[in-house]
């Protein structure tokens, strides 16, 4: 568990949540902040959570964090899923 599999994952989803926001906002403006909003939040929980020791926060994050990613699965940057187990 690293830091680096967090940042990742968000600037991955960071780069994706910029181009739907630069092809006119296709879910509303509203939509994209909330989604930028809980994408950032998450990477600061994620770092928080690794800085703690946190192990099992820390793959809880990851995994919520690569479930917004999903949505973009076929983009050919799409990060590989965190070695953690599914969140129950």
């Amino acid at each position: 568990m690293t830091l680096q599999n967090g940042v990742r994952i968000y600037q991955f989803v960071r780069d994706r949540l910029d181009d739907q926001r630069d092809e006119q906002h296709p879910h509303g403006h509203e939509a994209y902040v909330n989604a930028w909003r809980t994408a950032a939040g998450l990477s600061t929980d994620h770092a928080t959570a690794v800085a703690a020791e946190d192990t099992a926060e820390a793959e809880r994050i990851l995994q919520e964090l690569h479930a917004m990613a999903d949505e973009w699965k076929h983009h050919p940057d799409y990060p590989s899923a965190p070695d953690v187990p599914p969140a129950a």
